[in-house]
């Protein structure tokens, strides 16, 4: 990963987290299965990562290319006013959670959700210009939003669990579930990603590497799929024996497998163009 692309990636993953967290605590407040308490802890995660996403944004100046790597420009000025929408559904969220308004946190929540998921489908097209396909980056945005939001609210949760001991452990086993089935479909798009060709390969250093043969491939896909797959597995196995504590360190060791094989996919997808 060269420098002038680092920011794009941050952007990413800010965004992911952000709204996979929303998502996930509005689901299950949603369900009535997770504590008002757990709920302001979500909107405390919610906030000040979208605020990161929006400064990253703004340092951001228009350009067609970085470092060889084509970005659809015309994308990101509607991305941004989307984002923008998404902090304010945020805000909003904070306050109705912190002020014990349940009906207005839901519809914040489920506003912010929807509108975040309107900004990785513009975030792709921004980004997926060179990729084998936009629709194949969007549900790789997704996909992994669902695997970083689904991982730090589980932990949470696991968390929230040990200061009690009796609350239920249906969220942890669910929420773990959550993360398993995007890993795997995250897998799928791997696959996808490496098989079917780029439509633009990137004029950079390391558009000659053939991508099989690119160590920051293998490593993604082993630190950051089929690790976290078993590590996640186990996570979800000690949630149904109550072994919470054990759940949730599996599930800090997940989260930060994930985290580094986003950062490895989004390397490569600026490197190489394959999003995988």
């Amino acid at each position: 990963m060269n420098a002038a692309s680092l920011p794009y990636t941050v952007l990413v993953l800010l965004v992911e987290l952000a709204v996979g967290s929303l998502a996930m605590v509005t689901v299950f407040d949603a369900r009535r299965q997770v504590t008002a308490g757990y709920v302001k802890a979500g909107a405390l995660f919610v906030l000040p990562l979208g605020l990161l996403g929006g400064w990253t944004v703004s340092t951001l100046e228009p350009r067609t290319e970085i470092d060889g790597y084509a970005l659809a420009d015309g994308w990101l000025r509607p991305f941004t006013a989307v984002l923008l929408a998404f902090l304010a559904c945020s805000v909003v969220y904070v306050v109705a959670a912190f002020g014990q308004r349940r009906g207005a946190s839901m519809v914040s929540g489920v506003a912010g959700s929807a509108v975040g998921l309107a900004g990785l489908v513009l975030l792709a097209g921004f980004l997926g210009g060179p990729a084998w396909s936009s629709v194949g980056l969007v549900l790789s945005f997704v996909a992994s939003t669902a695997v970083l939001g689904g991982a730090l609210m589980a932990m949470t949760w696991g968390h929230w669990y040990l200061t009690s001991g009796r609350l239920p452990k249906e969220p942890m086993e669910q929420m773990a579930l959550v993360v398993l089935v995007a890993l795997g479909v995250q897998a799928v798009l791997v696959v996808a990603g490496a098989v079917l060709p780029v439509r633009a390969v990137p004029a950079s250093d390391g558009a000659g590497i053939e991508l099989l043969a690119n160590p920051a491939f293998w490593l993604r896909v082993g630190v950051g799929l089929l690790f976290p797959i078993g590590v996640t597995w186990l996570a979800f196995k000690s949630a149904q024996i109550r072994g919470m504590m054990s759940a949730t360190g599996l599930l800090y060791i997940a989260l930060g497998a994930v985290l580094a094989g986003e950062v490895l996919a989004r390397g490569l997808l600026f490197t190489t163009g394959n999003a995988v």
